[in-house]
């Protein structure tokens, strides 16, 4: 995972945010939720899934920066959202803080009572290349 600014991040996945901005989330142009969410966060309670769990009440950050997630969680559970992941590392013992985006993961709300949430992850499918073919090809 390579560290990268945080409004570079969601650009990558298609979100727009001003520079200097910390969103929590924000819309992306496919339509899909972009997350932050704190590396501490995280659990597996399957062998191919990746959860996130949250609490809206714990969040340090603007009223509106959390209704705007509460808004975006809200959406998301209705309706097929995708969620996008973007993992925030605070700062601890004098090391920086760190954002990575995880591409391979896409995610969907499964949980939100309006402050606890659940996002569950999976790696994306990869498509298989073409197996080399073998042998010369004939020329016409």
């Amino acid at each position: 995972m390579n560290t990268v600014p945080l409004d570079l991040a969601f650009s990558r996945f298609g979100a727009s945010v001003s520079a200097g901005q910390r969103p929590l989330c924000a819309t992306a142009q496919d339509g899909s939720l972009v997350l932050v969410c704190l590396s501490s966060g995280f659990s597996r309670p399957g062998p191919s899934v990746l959860r996130y769990s949250g609490k809206l009440s714990l969040i340090l950050a603007r009223a509106s920066q959390i209704e705007a997630l509460r808004l975006s969680l809200d959406a998301a559970l209705a309706g097929p959202t995708a969620v996008r992941l973007i993992i925030r590392t605070p700062r601890t013992n004098g090391a920086p803080a760190a954002v990575h985006m995880r591409e391979d993961l896409v995610g969907s709300v499964t949980a939100f009572d309006g402050d606890d949430y659940k996002v569950d992850f999976v790696r994306l499918p990869v498509d298989d290349p073409a197996p080399p073919s073998r042998g010369r090809h004939k020329r016409r």
